[in-house]
This record gives structure tokens, C-alpha cells and sequence, in this order.
């Protein structure tokens, strides 16, 4: 007999290139993802990439009409939270909108770091509307490539 669950699960790559990191960011953050979607000017969620290398991921944050005072980030006990506001601009309005799309709101933003990442060595830099996060790996983390010499017979 099947057993079958009415909670949904996250879909993750079986490719083995991928890391259980890629897999939590589809899960959470992709296209497919099982979050609610909200639309309207009630909600800014900013697009995250995310970048691994041998010894540090890059964590890329899309914060357009954003100064760094409006941006908090955290890390504590493993999760890293990125919260802040988006304001609508208090301009004198002389026409009707039609149609509005820019979104504004308070919005956070959190996920577990993996267990291979100095939390506390972590660098955020804010250019041009984009938030860039470096986190380094610890040195146990870091991934060791060795020549393994081939004999004969």
C-alpha cells in the first residue's frame, strides 16, 4: 500500500553536480517554489543568486530604490535573515495611475547557512541597488583536489 501525504515537497535536482545547498535555494527561492506568492503593491521580495566556488558562496541580493540604512542582515545560530523596507515615494500626485507595478513593503529574506560557513567572517557590500554577501568557508570545508597517481598492473 502507497502511503501518500497531503504536505507538499520540495522538488530537488537528483543531478549529483549539485550540491544539497543548490537543492534548498530551488526548493525555496526557484520558479517552482511551494511559497505562497503574493501580488499587489503589498509585498517586495528581492531575487537572490546564489554562487559557490572552492572557498566561499556569494549570496547576490536585487534591492532596486534601496540605501544600505534601509537593509538589516543577521546571522544567528546558522540562519542568515535579510530584512528591510521598500517606501513608496511621497510625491504629489496630479495624474491617476493606470497601472502600477513597482511594489514596496517590509520584506525578509532568511535561509540556513551550511555547515561549512564562517558566520563569523561574513562581508555584505551594497552597490548600485545590488546587496552582495561573501561567505567564506572553513578551512575543513573547503574542497581538497589531489593527483592520485596511476600504476601499472
Amino acid at each position: 500500500m502507497a502511503i501518500k501525504t497531503l504536505l507538499p515537497t520540495a522538488r530537488v535536482s537528483n543531478r549529483v553536480w549539485r550540491s544539497p545547498f543548490d537543492n534548498l535555494f530551488d526548493a525555496f527561492f526557484g520558479d517552482d517554489s511551494r511559497l505562497p506568492v503574493l501580488s499587489g503593491n503589498a509585498v517586495f521580495s528581492p531575487r537572490i543568486d546564489v554562487k559557490e566556488d572552492d572557498n566561499s558562496y556569494e549570496v547576490s541580493a536585487e534591492l532596486p530604490g534601496l540605501e544600505e540604512k534601509d537593509i538589516e542582515l543577521t546571522v544567528d545560530d546558522g540562519k542568515l535573515v535579510l530584512r528591510g523596507e521598500k517606501s513608496a515615494t511621497s510625491e504629489k500626485k496630479e495624474g491617476q495611475y493606470f497601472r502600477q507595478e513597482r511594489t514596496y513593503g517590509r520584506f525578509e529574506r532568511a535561509f540556513y547557512l551550511p555547515d561549512g560557513v564562517q558566520d563569523d567572517a561574513i562581508k555584505a557590500k551594497f552597490k548600485n541597488g545590488v546587496l552582495t554577501l561573501h561567505l567564506p568557508k572553513k578551512e575543513e570545508a573547503k574542497k581538497v583536489v589531489r593527483q592520485v597517481e596511476v600504476q601499472a598492473g
